[in-house]
């Protein structure tokens, strides 16, 4: 099972901006997944897109790998 890491971006809610900030989340999902329904997602939002990025990564990095893959 192949997992791929993405970001999804929502807008926050307006505090006294005209335009509405954005945040970013996390999401992992199965590559062979047609319909690539999340795995899992990050808990919190972040302010870039690179914050949720590297939170991604981290998350899995630290998944154990399926033996029965080949390299």
């Amino acid at each position: 099972m192949a997992l791929k890491i993405r970001i999804t971006a929502a807008p926050r809610p307006r505090e006294q901006s005209l335009v509405p900030a954005l945040v970013y989340r996390a999401e992992a999902y199965e590559e062979a997944d047609e319909f690539r329904e999340p795995k899992w997602g990050c808990s919190h939002d972040h302010e870039s897109v690179e914050h949720a990025f590297h939170c991604g990564m981290t998350w899995l990095d630290q998944q154990p790998g399926d033996p029965t893959e080949a390299p």
